[in-house]
């Protein structure tokens, strides 16, 4: 049997994950270059009744038989919180990292090897590529925060929905910001505003009210939906424009 390290993890989630992973091991270990635990499931910000379990695989080639595989295994694994892993070669990871540096920053800052190399560790992070994603991305959470608002027309439920959807998005940009002004990017949420704050002077009471919606802590009225919209467009944009004036040296 192969040994994983699962050291990070929760108890509760361990044995779940362990067979999760020993199954796809037991299935095809030499296509099988790395095995992660990746997100809030090795953080402080994990909750085990509403959080999902997510993984990273790394292949040598990509097989459509492994898909198969395991989407086989979601019925059994899926309803105890683990999402369908995500699946890639490391010639993908290095023709993508400037295409996606929010998404490879983010891997790299909170995931645990399981098994195999760690392909994460080395990964050369621009801060070009960063800047360039982090702008696009505030930029389309205006546009989608706004549209989101409109559909709503007021209905309570769906403006909660809304914000609860989209909460967890920010935090790789924050990070991403942060990596941009030279700062080391916590890992628990509640540390990474705290941090943007103070690197950013902007106001993060917006986004720690989306967070307690999320976590079922506040149930605000419409008239206090409405005033979190208008503060969280008001400091999306101006972080936005923050970076849209930020100079990377020696780019």
């Amino acid at each position: 049997m192969e040994t994983l390290n699962l050291s990070d993890l929760p108890a509760e989630t361990k044995k779940n994950v362990e067979s999760f992973l020993l199954d796809i091991l037991s299935y095809n270990s030499e296509n099988i270059i790395s095995l992660y635990i990746i997100g809030s499931v090795i953080t402080k910000d994990f909750d085990v009744k509403h959080s999902d379990i997510n993984t990273l695989i790394i292949v040598k080639d990509i097989k459509v038989s492994f898909f198969d595989f395991i989407a086989s295994l979601g019925k059994r694994y899926g309803k105890k919180k683990l999402h369908a892993p995500l699946i890639m070669t490391k010639n993908y990871i290095n023709r993508s990292l400037a295409e996606f540096p929010l998404e490879f920053f983010d891997m790299k800052l909170n995931n645990q090897l399981a098994y195999g190399e760690d392909v994460l560790k080395d990964l050369a992070i621009e801060k070009t590529s960063v800047r360039l994603q982090c702008e696009r991305e505030l930029k389309s959470r205006l546009l989608q925060i706004c549209q989101g608002y409109i559909r709503a027309m007021g209905n309570k439920t769906i403006l909660k929905d809304l914000f609860k959807g989209t909460i967890s998005c920010y935090f790789p940009i924050f990070r991403g910001v942060l990596f941009l002004y030279d700062q080391k990017p916590p890992k628990e949420k509640n540390n990474v505003l705290s941090a943007i704050r103070d690197c950013c002077n902007i106001k993060i009471d917006p986004f720690t009210r989306l967070l307690a919606i999320k976590a079922k802590d506040l149930n605000p009225s419409a008239d206090e939906l409405k005033e979190i919209f208008e503060e969280l467009y008001c400091e999306i944009d101006a972080l936005a424009g923050k970076i849209d004036e930020f100079k990377v040296k020696n780019a």
